[in-house]
């Protein structure tokens, strides 16, 4: 009996030391995950809520002493600093300024930085941003900058997703690039929208490209490029060879599409819309150069019935032709004995023609196929 009352004691003080061992080790791992701020950030952090006018109460939890409980940012667990700001701007909750400052300066560790959607009226990017050299994300898209990009943005070599894009929807103002040169020290860069940007006086832009192979995922819409033989980016083939998303929307042509899809072997979503493609003789052969693609958008095109008798052979080599969109065009055609091989549809968007009669059967092998259709 007093053997077991014996073992049934060194059970109970076993079973003790183990659990006040673990609640150390759980207070210890706690005290770690809510290490403060530090002081200097906290003061910019402030300091930039002062700068800025916050009439949705978006900043509204940026109060006490330590900052990493504040809302929209987030901190290093082990060191404190802060690494992220998640600033979006959204849904008409936004941030208005009319002077950014140079608070944010202070925050040497951030990698994360999110200042897009809101209203910084027609300001220059600040040059500090240049300065937090861990940065990997940066988004100001559609934040309505203006003026020229500073060049100090190519120190940031970390980087691998930079967002400048911008809209006529939501900024009067644009941005401009006269010297892109500082684009080629970004060697990471994976992501790069410059949508809305003036780019029309570049002269380099392939050559820029090219020391930026690294891109994955390019937005030029609205840019003011010359998609030709003659334009800036004849050579574009030769320099984004990993590319898989392009959108070249809203953009100007007006003789021959150069050959720049050719090696683009990675390319899966291609966005020509809104370029006037009507006026290219060679539109039909350049579909051929890409039988990657998963996606292509071809809405306000000037499209007719012309040009898709001459693409009726091309368009059978997109057999991963995923969604297509043909949608405010001309068309009175369908050119149903080619879309039916292309067996991987799932979407066809022939919104806003002028086809007359029912739409031909074209799924007969193809399941779930959803036509858009508005006018016909």
């Amino acid at each position: 009996m007093g053997d077991q009352w014996g073992l049934g004691l060194q059970f109970i003080i076993v079973t003790i030391i183990m659990v006040a061992t673990t609640n150390t080790c759980l207070g210890a791992r706690n005290i770690n995950s809510t290490v403060a701020c530090f002081e200097h950030e906290r003061l910019a952090l402030l300091k930039f809520k002062h700068s800025v006018r916050d009439d949705y109460g978006m900043l509204s939890s940026w109060v006490g002493n330590d900052c990493c409980r504040w809302e929209r940012v987030m901190c290093d667990g082990a060191t404190g600093n802060v690494e992220s700001l998640h600033l979006r701007g959204d849904f008409g909750s936004y941030l208005l300024s009319k002077k950014m400052g140079t608070s944010l300066r202070e925050l040497r560790h951030i990698k994360y930085l999110d200042l897009s959607g809101n209203s910084f009226q027609g300001n220059r990017i600040p040059g500090f941003i240049g300065s937090l050299k861990q940065l990997s994300y940066l988004n100001l898209s559609n934040a309505c900058f203006s003026g020229i990009i500073p060049h100090n943005i190519g120190n940031l070599s970390n980087l691998k997703n930079l967002d400048l894009g911008s809209s006529p929807r939501y900024c009067y103002d644009r941005l401009s690039v006269h010297d892109t040169t500082w684009i080629s020290s970004l060697s990471l860069l994976e992501h790069l929208d410059l949508s809305y940007m003036n780019l029309t006086g570049l002269k380099v832009l392939d050559v820029v490209l090219y020391m930026a192979p690294s891109v994955k995922v390019l937005s030029l819409s609205y840019c003011g490029l010359l998609i030709d033989d003659g334009g800036l980016l004849r050579n574009l083939s030769t320099t984004l060879s990993n590319i898989k998303h392009l959108d070249l929307s809203r953009n100007i042509c007006t003789g021959k599409i150069p050959h720049f899809f050719q090696n683009m072997t990675s390319l899966q979503f291609l966005d020509l819309s809104f370029v006037p493609l009507g006026a290219a003789s060679n539109f039909a052969n350049s579909l051929s150069m890409i039988p990657s693609l998963l996606e292509l958008h071809l809405s306000y095109c000037d499209l007719k019935e012309t040009h898709l008798s001459h693409i009726r052979h091309n368009l059978t080599t997109l057999s991963n032709i995923q969604n297509l969109d043909l949608s405010n065009n001309e068309l009175t055609v369908l050119i149903a004995e080619s879309l039916r091989k292309l067996k991987m549809l799932q979407v066809l968007d022939l919104s806003y023609n002028y086809l007359n009669g029912s739409i031909p059967e074209i799924s007969e092998k193809i399941k779930n196929v959803t036509i858009v259709r508005s006018i016909l």
